[in-house]
């Protein structure tokens, strides 16, 4: 999927042969989305798909610091992940992929001018109307 030319994610998990059956990604900063990764997860849910958001830091348990996942990535940025399961097939595949086109269809009509009150909070931008997502 592109936005404006460019890739819209990044995938941070290419591993060998004995992966976990798990994609990992990022929506990709060079795009500038107003939305992070955990908003595409609480959108994306309204589809019944569950894509966990997550921030890519964690508190260490012993000193309560925050440090990163990741030592090439931000510990601040956010990433998403998608647990291929299985009884997966084409159908839901095909699915999840349209879910996704959807998704990110509905989160780039939305001016996110009041992100602190909660995922995609804000106005869609081409009808300056409130969306039941806000």
């Amino acid at each position: 999927m592109k936005f404006e030319g460019k890739p819209r994610f990044i995938i941070l998990d290419d591993g060998d042969k004995n992966c976990l059956p798990v994609v990992t990604a990022m929506l990709n900063p060079e795009c500038n989305f107003e939305y992070d990764d955990i908003d595409l997860q609480h959108a994306i849910s309204e589809h019944n798909w569950y894509v966990s958001g997550y921030k890519m830091n964690f508190e260490d348990p012993i000193t309560k610091q925050d440090k990163p996942i990741f030592t090439d990535q931000d510990g601040s940025k956010t990433m998403f992940r998608v647990v291929v399961k299985n009884n997966i097939n084409s159908v839901m595949v095909d699915n999840l992929i349209d879910s996704f086109g959807k998704t990110l269809e509905m989160l780039d009509s939305i001016e996110f001018k009041n992100k602190a009150n909660g995922p995609y909070k804000g106005m869609h931008r081409k009808k300056n109307l409130f969306s039941k997502h806000c």
